[in-house]
């Protein structure tokens, strides 16, 4: 039996992503509510314990321009505020996400914590990142709730547009994206397992670095055996008489 799912959109003014769970507990993942509580929860004691916040896989990345400065690794701000509730569940738990990207228009999915989580990932990982900030621009048009293969697909997509499809300018940067991303990912997992009771936040970067993995593979191919099979799915149907 189907549930019926009832969505005031009053609810989802802002920009971001809001999660759902089945006993109604509601996570909003928008800019504001990140800039609003991320410094509170840096400053609480008895939420990162000075032991975690000096040892050395918390420190910022040895690439990162700021990782000199005293403060918490960016990318780790849009993780920060929501590690209580994240730790009330699982990976694999269900959850209806909602997605506002436009004024006008609201993605909405059921799907699992991780799946839901590559948004935060993703913004962590190419807004927040000191060094991934400069990616930023071939994220446009994504919608975090795509799986990983139309992630990359779209991204790599993006890149040759950018780049006029120079081969070797998009090479260069597929092969720095690929080469950065995974290192921050993998660093930022190690940062969130020392402060994670459960495997939600880290398995939504590890997701994150598969769609970096994707685009090392070789992408012509792979989106002409894509378009291969949406066409031979979309063919249209010849009536019988």
């Amino acid at each position: 039996m189907q549930k019926e799912l009832v969505l005031d959109f009053e609810d989802y003014k802002d920009k971001g992503l809001y999660l759902i769970f089945p006993d109604s507990t509601k996570l909003t993942l928008t800019r504001a509510a990140i800039e609003r509580s991320v410094d509170l929860f840096w400053k609480d004691p008895n939420k990162i314990p000075s032991s975690i916040k000096e040892a050395a896989g918390f420190q910022k990345c040895d690439f990162c321009p700021l990782k000199d400065q005293p403060d918490m690794c960016h990318a780790l701000r849009p993780t920060m505020p929501f590690l209580d509730i994240v730790d009330k569940y699982v990976s694999y738990s269900e959850v209806i996400a909602v997605f506002k990207r436009e004024a006008d228009m609201v993605h909405v999915a059921q799907t699992t914590m991780q799946d839901a989580l590559k948004f935060v990932s993703i913004l962590s990982l190419v807004y927040y990142c000191e060094t991934g900030k400069k990616y930023w621009k071939y994220f446009y048009g994504i919608n975090p709730l795509m799986d990983a293969q139309e992630i990359a697909t779209r991204f790599y997509l993006n890149v040759f547009m950018l780049h006029d499809g120079d081969r070797q300018s998009i090479d260069r940067l597929l092969t720095a994206f690929r080469d950065e991303i995974t290192l921050a990912s993998q660093n930022q997992a190690v940062r969130l397992n020392m402060v994670c009771k459960n495997d939600a936040f880290g398995n939504a970067f590890a997701n994150t670095q598969v769609t970096s993995l994707i685009l090392s593979m070789n992408m012509e191919e792979a989106l002409k055996a894509s378009f291969a099979e949406f066409e031979k799915r979309r063919q249209p149907q010849i009536p019988s008489y």
